[in-house]
C-alpha cells in the first residue's frame, strides 16, 4: 500500500485536474461519495442518527460539505459546524456549502464565544465526522481551534476524521499541542504519512483507504508493509538440502553478552537458514550447550571480547559462508571496533551489522568500502544508534524518522533499518514503513532477534531490501502472536518461537 503526504497527494489530484481534465468537484463528489460508504459500513445505517460535521474552509471541508448532503438524503439527521474565516472558502467548498443551505441544513459558524454551548450540542451526536484541515495542517492549533478539539475529544460518540485527524501533521505524524483523537481515519486516495507514523498513528485510529474514482498515480517510494510481502518468501522445493538455504556466519557474544549471541543464531535456523556457525569468543564457549548451531570459539581479550587475538580465525571462518551477521554482544571498545571494520572490508557477500558492530561504521571507514560492497549491507539501529551514526540525539530522530533513514541509506548506498515505532526500512531507491508488532517488544534481545531473521533470509536468495522488509514484518507479526495473551511481560525467546508459524 502507498503512503504519501498531504503536498504529494495534492500534486496528483492537480494532474489529475489538468492532464485528464477531470474537475475537482466531481473529484470531491466522488470522495464524499467514497466517505459516505465506509461510514454505512462501519456504522451501519444512519437514517435518523445525529450525525455532527466539522468543517473547515478548505477542500478537506469540502469534502466534509458532500458526505453531509448525502447522508442527509439518506435520511440522517445532519448538522454541520462551520469552523474558520467564512470569507476564504475554496470554490469548491464554497459550491458545496450553497448546495447545502438550499437544501435547509443546518449549517452554523463556530464562534469562539460559544464553546459551552458547542459542547453540549456535540454531546448529542450519534456520529461525529471531522473535516477540518486534512492533509492541509502543520505547526499547532491556535488557541480557539485547541479548545474546540479539547471539547470534540471530550465528546464520547464515535469520531471518524477524513484524510488526517485535525491537529495531526500530514507529512510526519507531529502533533503540536493537541489532536482530534479519531476512532478512525478515511484517507482518501492514498495512505498518508501522518497517520502511520507516531504520534499520529495513535490520533488516527483505525485507517482506512478508499478509492477516488480515477486513476491514481504515485511514482512514490514509500510502502505500508502487509501480509504481502510474504510472498516475496522463496519457494522451498522437495528436493533443497540445507546447502540450499545458505550458510550465515554470526559473529556476536562477548562475557557480558553471551545470550544476544544465542538469540540471533537461533533466529537464523527458525528464519529458515540452512546452516548457521555461531563464532564466539573462547571465554563464552562453554555456556553453549549442544544444539543445531554450530559453535566455533575463537581467540578473545582480556575482556572476553573479540579483539585481534581473534581476527585471523574469524578470517577464515568466511570461507565458505553465504550471509555474515555481526555485531549482536560484541561491546564498542575500540579493539572491537577495529576487527568488526578489518572483517567488513575482507567480507564481499551480503551482510547484516546490527548493535555493537554499528560502532565500526565511522565517515572514514564507510569511504574506504565501495559503493557496490555497501549495496549488500543492512544496518539496524536504534535511534539512539542512528543519532550515533548522524551525529545527532535520539529525539531528533524520532521527530524526523523516515527523512533520517531516506537520507543516511542514499548517501551510503545501504539497506537501512531503524527500529522503533513503527520501524523504518530504506534504500536508496523503496522506503517501507512497517505495520506489524507491539509495545511488548521492546525488551532484551528483541533486535538480535531481528538480526537472525534478516541474515536468513538473506542466506535464502531475498535481495538486501527485501530480506530487511519482510524479516522487519515477520518479526513484528511473530511479536503480535506471542503477545496476544498479554504484552508485558514478553521476551525475546517468544518472538523467536512463534516465527516458524508466520513464514510456514
Amino acid at each position: 500500500m502507498q503512503v504519501v503526504t498531504g503536498a504529494e497527494m495534492q500534486l496528483i489530484e492537480k494532474e489529475a485536474f489538468t492532464k485528464l481534465g477531470l474537475s475537482p468537484l466531481v473529484v470531491m463528489e466522488n470522495a464524499g461519495s467514497r466517505i459516505v460508504e465506509v461510514l454505512t459500513r462501519e456504522y451501519g445505517s444512519l437514517s435518523g442518527k445525529r450525525v455532527h460535521i466539522l468543517v473547515g474552509t478548505g477542500n478537506n471541508g469540502g469534502d466534509g460539505l458532500v458526505a453531509a448532503r448525502q447522508l442527509l438524503a439518506l435520511g440522517a439527521r445532519t448538522k454541520v459546524y462551520l469552523v474558520g474565516n467564512q470569507q476564504k472558502l475554496t470554490p469548491e467548498n464554497a459550491a458545496n456549502l450553497q448546495i447545502l443551505r438550499k437544501l435547509g441544513a443546518d449549517c452554523q459558524p463556530v464562534k469562539g464565544g460559544q464553546i459551552g454551548k458547542l459542547r453540549f450540542s456535540l454531546g448529542l451526536a450519534d456520529l461525529i465526522i471531522d473535516a477540518i484541515f486534512g492533509t492541509g495542517f502543520s505547526g499547532s492549533l491556535s488557541g480557539e481551534l485547541e479548545s474546540l478539539v479539547n471539547v470534540v475529544n471530550e465528546v464520547k460518540a464515535p469520531l471518524a476524521a477524513i484524510d488526517c485527524p485535525t491537529g495531526v501533521n500530514a507529512a510526519s505524524g507531529e502533533v503540536g499541542t493537541v489532536a482530534v483523537q479519531a476512532d478512525l481515519t478515511i484517507n482518501l486516495g492514498f495512505l498518508k504519512v501522518g497517520c502511520v507514523l507516531y504520534p499520529g498513528q495513535a490520533y488516527a485510529g483505525r485507517n482506512i483507504v478508499v478509492d477516488l474514482g480515477f486513476p491514481l498515480v504515485h511514482p512514490g517510494k514509500r510502502r505500508l508493509l502487509s501480509d504481502d510481502s510474504l510472498a516475496w518468501l522463496p519457494e522451498r522445493k522437495p528436493w533443497s538440502h540445507k546447502g540450499t538455504f545458505g550458510h550465515t556466519l554470526v559473529v556476536a557474544g562477548s562475557r557480558e553478552y553471551a545470550g544476544a549471541a544465542s538469540l540471533s543464531g537461533q533466529a537464523v535456523l527458525r528464519g529458515g537458514g540452512g546452516l548457521a556457525t555461531l563464532a564466539v569468543p573462547h571465554s563464552i564457549y562453554d555456556r553453549f550447550r549442544p544444539d543445531e548451531l554450530i559453535v566455533v570459539p575463537v581467540g578473545d581479550t582480556a575482556n572476553g571480547t573479540i579483539g585481534v587475538p581473534s581476527l585471523q580465525e574469524l578470517l577464515e571462518l568466511l570461507e565458505g559462508k553465504d550471509v555474515l551477521a555481526i555485531g549482536p554482544g560484541l561491546t564498542r571498545l575500540p579493539e572491537v571496533v577495529q576487527v568488526v571494520q578489518e572483517i567488513l572490508r575482507k567480507w564481499h557477500g551480503p551482510c547484516v551489522i546490527d548493535a555493537d558492530g554499528l560502532g565500526a561504521l565511522d565517515g572514514d571507514f564507510l569511504e574506504s568500502v565501495s559503493d557496490g560492497k555497501r549495496s549488500r549491507w543492512i544496518i539496524t539501529p536504534h535511534p539512539g544508534e542512528m543519532a550515533r551514526l548522524l551525529g545527532s540525539d535520539a529525539a531528533q530522530v524520532n521527530a524526523d524518522r523516515l527523512q533520517m533513514a531516506d537520507e543516511y541509506a542514499r548517501k551510503w548506498n545501504m539497506t537501512v533499518v531503524l527500529k522503533g515505532a513503527p520501524t523504518i526500512i530504506s534504500s536508496r531507491e523503496h522506503t517501507y514503513i512497517n505495520s506489524s508488532g507491539n509495545p511488548g517488544m521492546a525488551t532484551a534481545g528483541s533486535g538480535d532477534v531481528l538480526t537472525g531473521l534478516i541474515a536468513a533470509l538473506l542466506s535464502q536468495g531475498l535481495e538486501p531490501l527485501q530480506a530487511a522488509a519482510l524479516g522487519v514484518y515477520v518479526h513484528g507479526k511473530a511479536g503480535d502472536l506471542a503477545g496476544q495473551k498479554g504484552q508485558r511481560g514478553l521476551r525475546a525467546g517468544d518472538i523467536l518461537t512463534r516465527m516458524q508459524e508466520i513464514l510456514s
